[in-house]
């Protein structure tokens, strides 16, 4: 059997941050990793729209989604995971252990895992259960704060689960470094409220401090930790760190001036973890670690800066107004202008007809029916002046429907999007390599496969063969 192996999800992140951060840190643990790791150029080969919901499954499946037909957070995965099962069920299956901390499409929890080191499933998971139990606390947080501040971080703390959470925390594993960093945070977006921001990094933090413990206590075969919080600045701030990559920029100086930082700050705490990953595999020589992406970003031409934008601020107000039981559906998670709710079967037919009936702007909110009584709402409306909702053909309260004309604290969209191009670095400290080769390109389906012939496992049929770990 290969080595273990600590596989860090860096979402999104293409070589052109990682190696500007490098060239400006050349003391980083990204420059080390850089200098000493094997990398590659990975492409997603999947069809259509390109998202994380969409790429990472490709990735830990084996195959693209013209196979595993994953297009949303929420669906029903019995089929895809009875088909092309994702790759720690693979390997739990046969006797590898795996940790699993935040990786997408990781809810609910699996029936065997008790076979596992650690499972914590995703935040946009519809339920807190984690194995071990203790992790409950911090997960009950977790979707609270991220349903918070989905679309635009606010300063509400969820102080029930916060209460529970922190009451549990030592014992999983808060570091001093990372309660320093939380109380600094809370002070330093009172003094300069655009910091308030950084918070979607805070949690990761958080998450990254527990995943640590349970890897140096569990010493898990195999561990997968997933970070989006270098991936959501990306999308937002990239005019401010690369200005040059617009062909017409849409924001001024005083802009730049006030956002330059988010990338590399969100980079610096990349480069923490990424440097305690490699001081633990140096430690412990049966081990690698992989820091890899299923996708990355780039600049996204032709956008507009978003000042406003028309969110569902209130969806239970949305499903009271249209005329559907409280008890009679239950919202699913999803991913901002994007809203997925599940609805009991005597009340879809009202449900579509109703919400067809909704408009703002004159504009309808697009449904699509993913199946198993699962809906999902998709609308995108920025930069409105004014805000007219009609119901029925009759103007309505947007309040009473749980619509508002969000203003935008840092007037950012999504400057940069998503390429099929991402990034995989294999670093075995036991292993110096060649880093003036050229970074050869691998399809992210070759990734799950060449992780089974690591543990001397045949790969199914329907798997590329992969390459040597």
């Amino acid at each position: 059997m290969g080595k273990k192996i600590v596989f860090y999800e860096l979402n999104e992140v293409p070589f052109k941050v990682f190696d500007h951060f490098a060239a400006q840190m050349p003391q980083s643990a990204v420059a080390k990793l850089k200098a000493h790791a094997r990398a590659f150029e990975t492409y997603a080969e999947d069809s259509g729209h390109l998202s994380p919901w969409i790429t990472w499954p490709t990735l830990h499946r084996g195959v693209t989604n013209d196979d595993h037909g994953i297009s949303d957070f929420g669906q029903d995965l019995g089929a895809a995971d009875k088909e092309f099962p994702p790759i720690w069920r693979l390997l739990s299956a046969r006797g590898i252990k795996p940790g699993v901390f935040g990786s997408l499409h990781t809810y609910p929890i699996p029936g065997n895992v008790h076979d596992y080191a650690f499972y914590v499933p995703d935040t946009f998971a519809a339920g807190p259960e984690c194995f071990p139990a203790k992790y409950r606390a911090f997960q009950d947080f977790n979707l609270r704060m991220a349903g918070n501040n989905a679309s635009q971080v606010n300063g509400a703390i969820a102080f029930k689960e916060a209460s529970r959470f922190l009451a549990n925390a030592p014992g999983m594993g808060l570091s001093a470094r990372t309660a320093k960093q939380v109380a600094s945070q809370l002070v330093s977006e009172r003094l300069n409220r655009k910091r308030i921001v950084r918070r979607r990094t805070t949690q990761v933090q958080l998450a990254f401090d527990f995943y640590l413990k349970a890897l140096r206590q569990e010493r898990p075969d195999i561990s997968f930790f997933f970070t989006n919080h270098v991936a959501s600045s990306m999308h937002r701030y990239w005019p401010a760190l690369f200005p040059a990559d617009y062909e017409a920029l849409k924001f001024g100086p005083d802009w730049i001036a006030d956002w330059s930082d988010e990338i590399p700050f969100t980079m610096r705490e990349a480069d923490y973890q990424i440097g305690q990953l490699m001081r633990h595999v140096e430690r412990n020589p049966d081990h690698m670690l992989i820091v890899a992406t299923s996708m990355g970003q780039a600049a996204f031409q032709g956008r507009e800066r978003v000042d406003r934008k028309v969110i569902i601020t209130g969806f239970a107000k949305l499903m009271e107004a249209i005329g559907i039981p409280q008890n009679a559906w239950h919202k699913r998670p999803a991913m901002v202008p994007q809203y997925n709710v599940y609805v009991d079967e005597d009340q879809r037919a009202r449900f579509r007809q109703n919400l067809g009936a909704l408009s703002l702007n004159g504009q309808g909110i697009d449904l699509t029916d993913l199946g198993e009584g699962i809906f999902r709402l998709d609308f995108s409306l920025n930069n409105q002046n004014t805000l007219e909702v009609t119901f029925q053909g009759d103007k309505v309260s947007a309040e009473k429907f749980g619509i508002t004309n969000l203003t935008m604290q840092d007037a950012a969209g999504a400057n940069a999007y998503h390429i099929p191009e991402g990034m995989m670095l294999i670093y075995d400290p036991c292993v110096r390599a060649d880093t003036q080769q050229t970074r050869s390109q691998i399809s992210t389906t070759e990734i799950a496969p060449s992780i089974l012939r690591n543990f001397d496992l045949n790969p199914p049929a329907y798997m590329q063969r992969g390459i040597l770990l």
